[in-house]
């Protein structure tokens, strides 16, 4: 179940972080072609994942926890992260969602049969893992994940050349 979203004005283009974080996974990255997700463990950045997918039937993680993500890339804005009683309209690229992962969820398509290729999102969580509700709140998630969204974008903004950022004022201040 989401309890929360919000787009997020990042200081990257999602396009130009998705291909950073490609880059640096721990495990050969290779885009999802079975299964339903997949997840990568990123080097020197403990408390995040890169996660990409397809369609997820309903599910509960069974853990009384929160799933902070932010999407990079929804092809044709095909996707849905959701509780499977919820109503929403597809994430676009820089959307962070809360993700209640003990809740029923899933990631619905608005044309199941189209093979429009995989969505991805960043994950943030203490070393990668789910925040417990005994141990934080909606709010309090929330805050520490766009902080710490927003702090990844810059850190890997700084590290991107130049060259490799488009240099349009949109790009330059992306609203993704």
């Amino acid at each position: 179940m989401i309890t929360y979203t919000e787009t997020l004005k990042l200081p990257l283009a999602a396009n130009h972080l998705l291909s950073h974080l490609q880059s640096i996974t721990i495990q050969l990255y290779k885009p999802l072609v079975c299964d339903y997700t997949h997840s990568y463990e990123l080097q020197t950045l403990p408390d995040f994942r890169l996660m990409e997918g397809a369609i997820v039937p309903p599910h509960s993680d069974g853990i009384a926890g929160y799933r902070p993500i932010l999407m990079l890339h929804n092809p044709s804005n095909s996707y849905t992260i959701r509780g499977t009683e919820q109503i929403f309209s597809p994430q676009r690229q820089g959307t962070l969602v809360i993700l209640d992962i003990d809740a029923q969820h899933e990631v619905h398509s608005k044309d199941p049969n189209a093979r429009l290729g995989n969505w991805s999102g960043v994950v943030w969580g203490l070393n990668g893992q789910p925040l417990l509700k005994d141990e934080w709140s909606v709010e309090q998630v929330t805050a520490m994940a766009k902080q710490d969204f927003l702090k990844l974008c810059e850190t890997i903004h700084g590290k991107l050349k130049p060259s490799n950022i488009a240099s349009t004022p949109r790009n330059a201040m992306a609203i993704c």
